[in-house]
């Protein structure tokens, strides 16, 4: 096998290098024909936002639960193919192939017979002058100057080797051949001011490789029947070239006729099915195998025909000038397939076809005719295949020539017409890449005057036309793609027009056409789910977009649509709850956006929210850059949905907004990072950018209703129902009377009611209930006039009545609070000895039951009874409160230590409450504290303003700091927000504090 281990080391590595070039140029050859039309179009996602109304938070008070609603996104995704973009390698890489193609066949040609070298060297001249290298437009060189100049330079190299120093060894000859090409290249590629000149080379140089190709096809048509020859006639103890076996027969000549029938029999199909004849593409051997196998069989059939005939030597000569042959047949066939250039792949396939046909039927009658007797007498043909006694090879290779000019010529000489369209088309591929686009489509215009339904000229016009937005046009070339080599591009890129111009039906059926052809497009699938997906018809969404997730290359597309389809269609996750699990498997930002989305649609799936995990890939989180689709709503949502404290996400939610590059998506960012500040208790700020967001916002109303809700959450009753009242809608209306009930404005509050319950019979009866219209009825109405009618010295008998023990809990601190506001601390713990049972209450009762009994501990001054109680389970609206109490029993019982730890809790879980803020500011105030104790003060005031002892608080702080008009300003707001005594009270107190300020000034200044 390796008959050239006995030649010198720079021979073997000359050689070993020309074949691994050749096994390179195979790679590439397969993996581009793989590919397909994919070497130029790709798969483009295009991503939409989907608005999915959803309950984005809900808390409750015990009684009532609040919903809190407002949009998450979800992203829907099809695919969308590209227009035909070459890699920028692949000029390049054909060139440095080339280059060592070229060098080889040179350095060969110039150890060829005199008359050889001048037929080989001629050729050469002609394929440089085909270069058209005036293409280059050197500067200050005329347009025929650089032919004339590399002619000359490649002559006198050439034919200074050949016959002046032909003793040179082939290593020296391939390296100054080398050496020359490379540089030439590399110096035109420097002086050349067009935009790409390594493809412009190519595409001009295009016919004159297709020459080459062509000619080496022909040349190695007999190749494979060649192989068979070896086969069927060495003997199986020769050792000389086929390995040991035992028995010394030959297979003989039926054997070559019954393996060669069934070989130029499937070429027969081939040539059947290219013509139309037959469609059985399934059921034949590719031509490109058979080039392939034949090129490979070619390196020792080659060695063969040369030992044989010596006429030149194989090792100075016939191995280099195959390799370097083979490798520009094998590039150029590449090149087509790696620019998807149907025509020219067709020609290819033609050539292969035809010329194996021919080539193979003519040699098979050649070996018959001279060597029939040897094989019958069991000879091995193979040694003398290439020294006929009859009748001399090129006979019978001209006799195979004019065999396939025959089938050329039998088809109207169409494979010329594919040639001369090919070679538009990789012009127009040219001045495409070189943002020329009006002479790109001059040139594949003149392509489809060759060949109209070739693809590729039909999909790059089309693709033209929608850089132009000239819809029509781009759907007539897409159509005319589809005659003849159909691609799930083109179908994508019709179907993708027709939804454009609002041709629903049309885009459908484009899509399951293109799935007809192509059943197992999973990017046509999921395309079509997509559409049906805007559809009623839900269940053929599912099932294309399960099917495309089982197909498509990139999976995640149609599993993200998937989401996006439960989301959308709640129906579908009611008849199969499973459906919603199982949401973390990918990390593409899309599917986790729609991943959270079915968190707060289904509400079935408790784990917690993570933050995307895209963030934690430092390219993509690169805050400097835009957000794409799927990013934006991947984070929007975790912003949402997130309600453990991230300060991470927040501080990226923040950034991304302020990035000008994502101000499509700023209002949404804002609102999200307002939400993940308010889950991680930054209240003021969050509850701010609400108040921000809110101007000018289109959405204005359903950003006040959240920010009310948020403030009714939070207890600021009075400032939740100041915000509602621009809403004129009837569930802002119930809201606002509710904010104004739990702030005990009753009065204010009945209007409000009345309006509300006038088409909800729920409202009605509470409304009724609340006014003493009439006795509640049930146990939420009882509860309800219980909580909320403290000026009903006897609520505590209605109370008695209720039977459910979370209402009866959740309404029985409502009577704790009362009794211990008048010091009735006894009574207080007759009502919590007379709630539920803790195995009979739900989380939240038990929370209020455990904080009423806090509040009693507190009351008591008992601190040890406090902290037992504190041990006990609270849920998280009551935390705060937990930690109030705490501090409270702690500075009553000058635990200072740990009072100020429990203060400084209960700030940070609620700023905004009013006792908390006036509990902490008077604790810091004692520790000498002022600033702090100011700070916290003034924060709570701006929600409080109406809340007597956080006046009082703030006006001592005022005093304390010598802020004198502020203190002013306050103790007015202090007269109309308490009773006409109390103020009196403090008035008196405020008077002799400004006048023990005053006296120590004038004794300082005196």
């Amino acid at each position: 096998m390796f008959f050239w281990s006995s030649w010198s080391r720079t021979y073997r590595l000359i050689y070993f290098s020309a074949l691994s070039f050749l096994l390179a140029g195979f790679v590439f050859f397969l993996w581009m024909w793989l590919r397909g039309v994919g070497n130029v179009i790709r798969w483009d996602v295009l991503s939409e936002l989907v608005d999915l109304p959803a309950t984005i938070r809900t808390f409750t008070d015990g009684l009532l639960d609040y919903p809190i609603r407002g949009m998450v996104y979800g992203v829907s995704e099809q695919f969308v193919a590209s227009a035909m973009t070459l890699p920028g390698w692949l000029a390049p890489g054909m060139l440095v192939g080339s280059w060592a193609g070229i060098s080889l066949v040179l350095a060969a040609l110039t150890r060829l017979p005199r008359t050889m070298y001048l037929i080989g060297m001629g050729a050469f001249l002609l394929l440089l002058a085909v270069c058209r290298f005036e293409t280059l437009e050197v500067p200050g060189m005329p347009r025929q100057a650089i032919f004339l100049v590399l002619a000359a330079a490649f002559s006198a190299v050439s034919y200074y080797f050949h016959a002046f120093r032909s003793d040179l060894f082939l290593p020296i000859r391939v390296a100054v051949f080398a050496a020359l090409t490379g540089a030439i290249m590399l110096m035109l590629g420097v002086v050349s001011p067009v935009p790409n000149p390594a493809l412009t080379v190519v595409s001009y140089a295009l016919p004159g490789l297709l020459a080459v190709s062509i000619g080496f096809c022909l040349f190695i048509g007999f190749e494979i029947i060649a192989g068979l020859v070896w086969l069927t006639s060495a003997s199986r103890t020769d050792d000389s070239l086929a390995p040991k076996i035992s028995s010394g027969r030959t297979l003989g000549i039926n054997n070559l006729l019954f393996v060669s029938g069934l070989y130029l029999f499937n070429l027969v199909l081939l040539w059947l099915n290219n013509t139309r004849a037959i469609a059985w593409n399934g059921f034949l051997i590719s031509p490109f195998l058979i080039y392939l196998v034949s090129v490979s069989l070619g390196v020792w059939g080659f060695r063969r025909l040369i030992r044989q005939q010596d006429v030149f030597s194989f090792r100075d000569a016939g191995a280099p000038l195959y390799a370097g042959l083979a490798l520009l047949s094998t590039l150029t066939i590449g090149f087509a397939f790696a620019t998807a250039n149907d025509p020219l792949i067709e020609v290819f396939e033609d050539v292969i076809v035809y010329g194996h046909l021919a080539m193979g039927v003519v040699f098979l009658i050649y070996v018959a005719f001279n060597f029939l007797p040897f094989y019958r007498a069991g000879r091995p043909v193979h040694l003398v295949l290439y020294q006929p006694k009859r009748s001399p090879l090129f006979v019978f290779r001209a006799i195979g020539l004019a065999l396939f000019l025959g089938f050329v010529s039998n088809s109207n000489f169409f494979p010329i017409k594919q040639a001369t369209a090919g070679y538009y088309n990789a012009l127009g591929d040219l001045y495409s890449t070189t943002a020329e686009p009006v002479s790109a489509a001059a040139f594949y215009q003149l392509s489809l005057g060759q060949e109209y339904q070739n693809h590729k000229a039909n999909y790059a016009l089309a693709s033209l036309a929608l850089g132009q937005n000239d819809l029509t046009v781009a759907a007539y070339f897409f159509n005319q793609a589809l005659l003849k080599q159909p691609s799930p591009q083109a179908f994508s890129g019709l179907s993708s027009t027709y939804q454009q111009t609002n041709l629903f039906f049309e885009a459908v059926k484009t899509l399951q056409r293109g799935l007809e052809t192509f059943p197992e497009s999973g990017e046509l699938q999921n395309n079509l789910g997509y559409l049906y997906s805007k559809t009623s018809v839900a269940d053929s969404a599912y099932f294309y977009f399960a099917s495309a997730a089982n197909n498509a290359k990139q999976t995640d597309v149609p599993k993200t649509n998937l989401l996006a389809l439960f989301a959308k269609n709640p129906q579908v996750l009611a008849a199969d709850s499973l459906l919603a699990t199982n949401t973390n498997e990918s990390a593409y930002p899309s599917y986790q956006a729609n991943a959270l989305a079915l968190k707060f649609i289904a509400r079935r799936d408790t784990t917690a929210a993570k933050r995307p995990d895209w963030l934690a890939d430092k390219t993509r989180a690169d805050e400097r850059i835009e957000l794409n689709v799927g990013q934006f709503a991947s984070l929007y949502n975790a912003g949402l949905l997130s309600q453990n404290p991230d300060t991470a996400l927040a501080g990226t939610l923040r950034r991304r907004a302020d990035n000008p590059l994502n101000q499509a998506f700023t209002d949404d960012l804002l609102l999200a990072w307002a939400f993940a500040d308010y889950y991680r208790t930054q209240l003021a700020v969050a509850l701010a950018t609400l108040e921000g967001l809110m101007t000018g916002s289109p959405r204005n109303a359903d950003l006040r209703q959240t920010l009310g809700l948020l403030l009714l959450e939070q207890g600021l009753y009075p400032k939740a129902a100041q915000t509602l009242e621009l809403n004129t809608d009837t569930l802002s209306t119930y809201y606002q009377a509710l904010a104004l009930t739990k702030a005990g404005s009753l009065s204010a509050a009945r209007p409000l009611w009345e309006t509300a319950a006038k088409q909800d019979r729920v409202l009605a009866a509470l409304k009724a209930v609340l006014y003493a219209e009439r006795p509640p009825a049930d146990d939420l109405e009882k509860a309800f006039y219980v909580t909320h009618r403290p000026d009903d010295s006897n609520r505590g008998r209605v109370w008695e009545t209720i039977t459910n023990p979370n209402l009866k809990t959740v309404s029985g601190a409502a009577l704790v609070d009362g009794f211990l506001k008048t010091r009735q601390v006894f009574y207080a713990q007759m009502i919590v000895s007379q709630m539920g049972k803790p195995d009979q209450l739900s989380p939240f009762a038990r929370s209020v039951e455990n904080v009423s009994a806090l509040k009693i501990a507190v009351a008591k001054n008992n601190r040890k009874a406090a902290e037992a109680m504190a041990k006990q389970p609270f849920v998280a609206a009551h935390r705060a409160d937990r930690a109030r109490l705490l501090a409270e029993v702690y500075t009553k019982t000058s635990q200072l230590t740990l009072a100020r730890a429990a203060w400084d809790q209960a700030r940070q879980l609620a700023p905004l409450n009013a006792a908390i803020a006036t509990g902490a500011a008077n604790f810091y105030r004692s520790r000498k504290q002022p600033e702090a104790a100011y700070k916290l003060a003034l924060n709570a005031l701006t929600y409080n303003p109406a809340d007597p002892e956080l006046l009082k608080t703030y006006i001592r702080l005022c005093l304390d700091l010598s802020l004198f008009d502020y203190a002013d300003d306050a103790l007015l707001q202090l007269e109309f927000a308490t009773p006409r005594a109390d103020y009196q009270a403090f008035l008196a107190d405020y008077q002799q504090k400004i006048a023990s300020i005053e006296k120590i000034k004038a004794e300082f200044t005196q």
